[in-house]
């Protein structure tokens, strides 16, 4: 009987942290595409006969879709839902991967590089909105910590994957491969439930206690767990209303976007997408 019991708990908390960790290779992703570009610029340049500033157009293209994606990905998130949104992105992030190893222009790279931003766009709104709906209280601020682990994994891979490439020179597959875990990700979106608050917010309040019995296990905790998330969903959501009559939100706001400005600052992003270059200039490539 007590065995019985144990795996009754059990069960719900494995489905729980692998719908999170699912949830959270979308950090992956984004790592992956970050990183990729760094290795690929020079044998890009060198077949395509490219000037720089064509180069910085290819590298900053991402981070201009990953603007528009992550201006859409609020909308999409409320009307589509956290999956299917999570999905979109999960198909455009293989789309532009192909694309990009399949390049048969500048121009084409920079569409490519659009496609994967807006990706990295809708994944990074919309996954760390899932994970913490979906995730228990207990494990909620480990599981949106190891979202932001799966992006530095992912760079980390990146690179790994553009030195074993480099010896070849092959930027296709440097660019082309991640769309294998891209389909892989996709696969495994299809098997993640539905956000339990996108699905109360949509008045389906059945499918919301079915999905959280099947994340919780224990009845009573769902009881309390939807009657949280229906008195939530009473307050009505004051956003720019809120901006504009508090000024301690304000100044929270503010503080969070001067933060993020002040990180450019650091150079962290031109590191990450030029390293190749920055060690040449240090002399690096010098045979001795």
């Amino acid at each position: 009987m007590n065995v019985i019991a144990a795996t009754a708990i059990l069960r719900p908390r494995t489905t729980v942290i692998f719908t999170c960790v699912l949830a959270a290779l979308a950090g992956l992703m984004f790592g992956l595409d970050i990183g990729v570009i760094s290795g690929a610029t020079q044998f890009i340049q060198a077949e395509f006969g490219i000037s720089d500033h064509m180069i910085e157009w290819i590298v900053s293209a991402m981070m201009l879709g990953a603007a528009l994606g992550a201006l859409a990905a609020g909308w999409m998130s409320a009307a589509l839902g956290r999956k299917r949104s999570l999905i979109l992105g999960g198909v455009l992030f293989v789309l532009g991967s192909l694309l990009s190893g399949g390049a048969w222009s500048p121009e084409t790279l920079v569409a490519a590089r659009l496609i994967l931003g807006l990706a990295i766009g809708i994944a990074t709104f919309t996954a760390p909105l899932y994970l913490a709906e979906v995730a228990p209280e207990y494990i909620r601020g480990a599981m949106i910590s190891l979202y932001q682990l799966m992006i530095t994994i992912g760079i980390l891979v990146a690179f790994l994957s553009d030195t074993a490439l480099s010896y070849s020179g092959n930027w296709r597959w440097m660019l082309g491969i991640i769309a294998i875990p891209g389909a892989l990700f996709l696969l495994g979106l299809f098997m993640l439930p539905d956000s339990p608050r996108w699905l109360m917010m949509r008045g389906r309040r059945q499918q919301a206690t079915d999905v959280l019995l099947k994340l919780r296990g224990d009845a009573l905790h769902v009881a309390r767990e939807v009657a949280d998330i229906e008195e939530q969903l009473k307050t009505p959501q004051l956003g720019w209303h809120l901006f504009l009559e508090n000024r301690n939100f304000r100044r929270s706001v503010g503080l969070g976007v001067l933060l993020q400005v002040m990180q450019q600052f650091t150079g962290m992003n031109v590191v990450m997408y030029y390293a190749p270059r920055i060690f040449e200039g240090m002399g690096y490539n010098t045979e001795s």
